[in-house]
């Protein structure tokens, strides 16, 4: 049996143990020792990471009351073994997780919700809570959350009996035997969990959340607090001073300058879009081949090739526009009574190219030839 150090005391960093046993796995070995301060993967966290006797130590998995060490090389069952936590890790896991429970019990609180999925990895929190939130409720939710870190919230951990624990509010009650570990932030939540935890909501430092989206008639929140969210406003900060920058704005107008720079290019390309049509039609050739309208021009984009066909359609029972590219010809062929795939087809097959459609109208691209053998693939249809 492994006495769990981690779920009394999540402060221990280093610790002496006696190794009870050490099996092959694979290229690895699992070690159970007599007690350990890893915390082992479990309710949505990964395990914790460290070395023991200056070995790697790669995963940490409860099995039965034993907890399982796989490290990197052996050691020798009844030696006496020195354990040292990843602590920076430790640190930002600990202030994540108690961020999702201020949260979870804030929501919980408001609006009733239950959290009904977590997941944390080592850069990002997302949980779920099965009913909707507006941009204006996680407003509330957060600032709400984060009382708790600039009070300074006390965060405890207990042990109650089954008759305790039904008499207690707590989130996401369940039908639990005696020795339950709660975990209570004070004034915002209790619940149920075997995480390493800080004794108290200041450690956090502060608790953000950075994006929100409906997810199976409920909400998933994505979340970043303590380091985490330190390194996501320094990458934030510094984004902003580039556009700033960029767009020679103070600090205060980069919204506005950006939504402005946006409208500005919008307008810019809707005009040269404009620009490209009339030259494309001004630069267009065409002759009548059989019942086909022939027309080559400048470079065009099937867009602009589709709006030229639309404007010429009555004039042929077949439209073919071709537009001259780098490396051969963007086409399109349009009719309102015949099947144009056909057309398509022979293009494709004779001059290397792509793309196809409906009976109406197919598009494509082919390969750089001189436009006397395209009119000629005309005459022979």
């Amino acid at each position: 049996m492994t006495n769990k150090l981690y779920l009394d005391n999540s402060y221990i960093k280093e610790f002496t143990a006696t190794v009870l046993s050490c099996t092959e796995n694979g290229e690895n070995y699992d070690v159970i020792l007599d007690a350990t301060a890893f915390f082992a993967e479990g309710g949505g966290q990964a395990s914790d990471k460290g070395e023991i006797n200056g070995v790697a130590v790669l995963d940490v998995q409860e099995n039965g009351e034993n907890v399982i060490h796989t490290l990197s090389a052996p050691l020798n069952v009844g030696d006496t073994v020195k354990g040292e936590i990843d602590w920076e890790l430790r640190l930002s896991r600990m202030q994540n997780h108690c961020a999702e429970h201020i949260l979870s019990g804030v929501i919980h609180k408001m609006f009733g919700y239950n959290n009904v999925g977590f997941h944390m990895n080592d850069s990002l929190v997302t949980f779920d809570v099965d009913g909707p939130l507006t941009a204006e409720d996680i407003e509330r939710v957060e600032k709400e959350a984060n009382k708790a870190v600039f009070t300074n919230a006390e965060i405890s951990v207990s042990y109650p009996t089954v008759e305790q624990f039904a008499k207690i509010d707590c989130r996401s009650k369940i039908e639990l035997a005696d020795g339950v570990r709660l975990i209570t932030v004070d004034g915002f939540d209790t619940c149920a969990c075997c995480a390493p935890h800080p004794m108290r909501a200041g450690e956090i430092g502060i608790i953000k959340i950075v994006n929100f989206c409906a997810f199976k008639g409920g909400t998933r929140i994505e979340m970043v607090a303590g380091g985490l969210a330190l390194n996501d406003y320094a990458y934030l900060h510094n984004a902003a001073k580039t556009i700033m920058k960029q767009l020679s704005a103070k600090r205060e107008e980069i919204a506005e300058q950006v939504q402005k720079t946006g409208d500005d290019l919008a307008t810019a390309k809707a005009e040269i879009k404009a620009l490209n049509e009339q030259l494309a039609k001004a630069s267009l050739s065409t002759e009548m081949v059989g019942n086909t309208l022939v027309g080559f021009t400048k470079e065009a984009d099937f867009n602009t090739l589709r709006n030229i066909a639309n404007g010429k359609i009555e004039k042929a029972e077949y439209i073919a526009l071709f537009a001259e590219t780098a490396d051969g010809f963007n086409y399109l062929v349009a009719s309102k009574t015949g099947d144009t795939r056909g057309i398509a087809k022979a293009l494709n097959e004779n001059f290397s190219g792509k793309g196809g459609g409906k009976p109406d109208c197919v598009q494509g691209k082919i390969a750089k030839t001189d436009k006397l053998n395209i009119v000629n693939i005309f005459k022979k249809s």
